[in-house]
């Protein structure tokens, strides 16, 4: 009855569509994919109109099809919409797939193999493109934290461009990398360097975590696997093509700091007999307040436009895109620009073979500024510690520099001197498949991954900096060249129509070389002429040249008993040039099974559970992100009394090898009522033969060299929940969430050592990396005014000394508590959506309090309001002990609980009805959206963002909050 209900209030509805003068007749008959059965209610709309039916009982219909018309939308509540292109048929029978059973088939991309994820027993993570698209960051490094559990993204800089630090299950080595793998379109590209991708022409990105997913990368993916694919044609036999564009306006996200003005300032001098100011000085001085801050700071424009086509037939399918992205920088002379072309093409050439190109090509431009120097010449260091009482500039417009450190005004150094970048990317490939008998195919596939990068950096004669070597201007080129060529061959077999087989195998080689070259001069004739040969004197030059390769034969084999009951076995052989020749072989393997409990003769019949599976796995992949060298014993060569001269440079280890990581896995996945999906991982991966870099005497004359010593273990746990809250025709309100706590431990140093000391961090065994080290700080003396300390037997002095530095046991800047929140709701064509990422127990040093909440050193300079709070007299209960006592330690006081809380993303969308828009409907579809990025951070940290990867903060360039209003356009 309730059907029938549905079917007439469909039939009144779609029946007030407007009626087409020329019409053509299409029946057909709708059915259930899962079973077979007729479906009754179902929508048929011509696209872009209000023209259409609903399936009667018997699951058919009838419809007048306009003849003009090109899409035909089929819909149903809980089903896929499936749009089918029209080219005049009579007869159109559709098969709709259930919500519920995209579960099982979803698609996962393992890069040499795509299987259904119900059959799959391995660790991923789906993020999908429209959690991407359109975000108003460069990269999509920087729009993965928080989307998957497990996968960690922190921005450690703002700078347009910068690049994300990504950790895939925590970190699980100390000298050798901790990267992903990064492979796009069957391509390894270089991690860190995506800043010329168009994050809008990706598909789809995969996430690998455990063994079973990794492992047939081997030697190469002990720190997980990031596939990327990107969006490829359309075999409906149209081609549509899409406009998108965007523009806003970026702040710093947040400024944490509070300065002392001019009168506080004044007054702190004054009452530490820094200064004694006059009455006529200081009306002079208070004639100025500058925040510098908002001096350094200023708000900056961005924006993107992006055109792309999306087409072919049966035989051929392509994806075309060029984009534009500008975006400027918060701080002067730090602006990104690139342009981007991207060609996916997909060929039949017979029924029996395929051919493809992917290619993007990628133009970058950059500005960067000087950030990382504690010099007042780095303009974010600067707009902390410049006094309040100076001002930026003159009545003329001209810079001041008057009574500024050295007489250099920060600003006007920025604007004399530059250092810009210009990289051109190419990542392509071609493949070819043939099928040599029935479900045999051999596929080839070759790609290369390629960039030529040029940097400049200038040095006024009219700066500081350049004073005295009359200016100087330094050129620098790097080039790197990747190719990978692969050949697999795969094997589909099903017997009874219960026993389904997938076999693999397959062989890679990796060759990559890179050149650098540099060349600088000086004293230049004109701050107008800023080339390298139009110095008097070379001042420096330099360059190099590096390659590696590596050699991979690679098998799996994948079994299911009427997805049911799976599994997956792989095995994976490496040989790479980073290692002694004694070992430059590796094995590496994996085992997945995994149960699809809900295919279950007890269980069909309960209907309300969707999915119920549980899998584990285990295997060992390993770790080759190490220098191409440190295998040899090696000699340097330098100028000696004007000849060149060899040195014994480095130590040779003949045994040098993988450093290996046994992955466990076992899961449960979970749906329900076709609302509620969830997913629990448990995993521990143990890192043996750590390469780590050993100590030796200096009276050797080398530090040390690189050994396989060592291990560590990571445990954890990942827990995600997708819920429909409430699910209708016109409303949907949607909650996913993921969090993931990962537990790191070192188990074993080499030599017998229990721990390394790394100053402000400690490596120990039974302990976590990234655990601070540090004298505790014990307050302030009352009586006296000095600053106290505990000493490691408990007690407490007024003298600070690194001997008493104690380990600060759950304080690590690696954070092991993380996760994100997307919450959406949409009625009819209006959705909203706001997306949450967070981090627990994360610790930073605070760096730059060292010198804002400075006790004598930097007390001439400006300081913190907090300051203020100092002792001064006997009894006193204050903050801060007295400036004249003692300078700033790295003790505890510097270290803050930098856990957080950031709304990282709110987007207001509304999807235009076309078929309202009457003769201006010129699009088939019509979105415009406004979304902010980074509005919200709540955190106890008081740095500049409780963000950034590493130990210490200090004058990192903020993370930007933006503002963005945009439209996609689809003709």
């Amino acid at each position: 009855m309730r059907q029938l209900l549905i079917y007439l209030s469909l039939v009144l509805f779609i029946s007030t569509g407007s009626v087409w003068a020329q019409t053509t007749p299409l029946t057909g008959t709708i059915t259930d994919k899962s079973n077979g059965e007729p479906m009754i209610g179902v929508t048929i709309l011509v696209k872009g109109t209000t023209v259409g039916t609903v399936t009667n009982i018997d699951g058919a219909y009838n419809l007048q099809v306009p003849t003009d018309a090109q899409v035909l939308v089929y819909s149903f509540i809980g089903y896929e919409t499936q749009e089918i292109a029209y080219i005049g048929q009579k007869v159109l029978n559709i098969q709709m797939q259930d919500n519920s059973e995209k579960l099982g088939e979803v698609v996962v991309n393992g890069g040499y193999v795509k299987q259904k994820k119900g059959a799959y027993t391995g660790a991923v993570e789906v993020v999908e493109a429209e959690k991407l698209e359109q975000v108003p960051v460069v990269s999509f490094d920087q729009a993965l934290q928080g989307q998957a559990a497990g996968v960690v993204a922190t921005s450690s800089s703002g700078a347009p461009g910068a690049s994300a630090t990504i950790r895939v299950r925590g970190t699980s080595s100390i000298n050798a990398g901790n990267d992903p793998l990064y492979i796009m379109d069957g391509i390894q590209i270089t991690s860190g360097q995506f800043s010329s991708i168009n994050t809008n022409d990706i598909k789809s990105i995969t996430i690998l975590k455990d063994a079973t997913a990794t492992s047939l990368y081997g030697s190469r993916a002990s720190n997980g696997v990031i596939v990327i694919e990107t969006k490829r044609g359309s075999s409906n036999g149209t081609t549509t093509f899409q406009y998108r564009g965007q523009a806003g306006i970026n702040q710093v996200a947040r400024d944490n700091f509070e300065m002392m003005n001019t009168a506080q300032k004044i007054q702190y001098e004054e009452e530490l007999g820094l200064n004694s100011y006059t009455p006529e000085e200081k009306l002079e001085l208070m004639k100025h307040d500058t925040n510098w801050f908002d001096e350094v700071f200023h708000n900056a424009l961005s924006q993107s436009h992006e055109l792309s086509a999306t087409g072919g037939n049966d035989k051929t399918r392509f994806f075309v895109s060029g984009g534009y992205l500008f975006q400027d920088g918060i701080l002067d002379r730090s602006d990104f620009e690139r342009m981007t072309l991207r060609l996916n093409l997909d060929h039949k050439v017979s029924d029996r073979s395929n051919f493809g190109i992917n290619l993007m090509l990628g133009h970058e431009s950059k500005n960067n500024t000087n950030t990382i120097s504690n010099s007042l010449l780095n303009p974010v260091f600067a707009a902390r510690m410049l006094n309040p009482y100076l001002y930026n500039k003159n009545a003329d417009g001209s810079y001041n520099t008057e009574n500024f450190p050295y007489e250099v005004n920060p600003l006007e150094e920025l604007s004399l001197n530059s250092n810009t970048q210009q990289t051109f990317k190419v990542v392509g490939g071609i493949f070819f498949d043939f099928e040599l008998a029935r479900n045999l195919v051999y596929k080839f596939n070759v790609g290369v991954d390629f960039y030529d990068r040029v940097g400049k950096s200038y040095i006024s004669p009219l700066s500081f900096g350049g004073s005295g070597t009359g200016g100087s201007v330094e050129e620098a080129f790097v080039r790197n060249f990747r190719l990978t060529p692969t050949n697999t061959l795969t094997y589909s077999l099903k017997l009874n129509e219960l026993h389904n087989f997938n076999f693999l195998l397959g062989q890679e080689s990796i060759v990559n070389q890179s050149k650098t070259m540099s060349v600088g001069s000086k004293s230049l004739p004109s701050y107008d002429l800023q080339q390298v040969s139009l110095g008097s004197q070379i001042s420096n030059w330099g360059g190099g040249m590096s390659d590696y390769s590596m050699a991979s034969f690679f098998g799996n084999i994948n079994y299911n008993y009427a997805y049911k009951y799976l599994l997956d076995l792989s095995i994976r052989r490496d040989g790479s040039s980073r290692f002694g020749v004694n070992h430059r072989w590796g094995t590496f393997w994996s085992a997945g099974i995994g149960w699809n409990i809900q295919e279950e003769t007890f269980l069909k019949d309960i209907s309300w559970i969707d999915q119920l599976k549980v899998r584990a796995s285990t295997g060992e992949t390993g770790n080759n992100n190490i220098g191409n060298y440190e295998q040899y014993s090696l000699f340097g060569f330098k100028s000696y009394q004007n000849e060149s001269a060899s040195y014994f440079a480095q130590y040779g280890n003949d045994d040098l090898t993988w450093e290996k990581k046994l992955k466990t896995n076992v899961a449960l996945d979970f749906a329900f009522l076709r609302r509620y999906r969830t997913k629990i991982e448990l995993y521990k991966e143990d890192t043996r033969d750590m390469l780590f870099f050993v100590p030796f005497s200096y009276t050797s004359g080398i530090g040390g060299r690189m050994e396989n010593i060592g291990e560590m273990t990571n445990k954890g746990i990942e827990v995600e929940v997708d819920v429909d809250l409430i699910k209708t025709a016109d409303f949907l309100l949607n909650i996913n969430a993921n969090v993931a706590y990962n537990r790191n431990e070192v188990t074993k140093l080499y030599g017998g050592l229990k721990e390394l000391d790394q100053i402000s961090t400690l490596i120990q065994v039974g302990k976590p990396l990234g655990t601070f080290y540090m004298t505790e700080w014990a307050g302030v003396d009352e009586a006296t005014g000095k600053g106290l300390w505990y000493a490691k037997d408990g007690s407490v002095t007024d003298t600070y000394s690194d001997n008493d530095r104690v380990l600060q046991d759950g304080k690590s800047f690696i954070a092991p508590l993380n996760g994100g929140l997307r919450t959406t709701a949409s009625y009819k064509n209006l959705s909203v959506s706001a997306f949450f990422t967070w981090m627990s127990q994360k610790y930073l040093v605070n760096n730059t309090r060292y010198f804002t909440d400075s006790n004598g050193m930097f007390t001439t300079y400006n300081q913190s309001v907090d300051m203020l709070d100092y002792w001064k007299q006997p009894g006193d209960k204050a903050k801060h002990p007295h400036p004249d006592y003692q300078d700033n330690q790295f003790d505890t006081r510097l270290l803050e609980d930098a856990s957080f809380i950031r709304l990282k993303n709110l987007n207001v969308s509304y999807n235009i009805d076309m078929s309202k828009m009457g003769r201006f409907n010129f699009f088939q579809s019509a979105r415009v959206y406004v979304q902010g990025q980074n509005l919200f951070t709540w955190t106890g940290y008081t740095g500049i963002d409780p963000e950034y990867h590493g130990a210490n903060e200090l004058n990192m360039y903020p993370n930007v909050k933006s503002y963005t209003l945009g439209v996609d356009l689809t003709f």
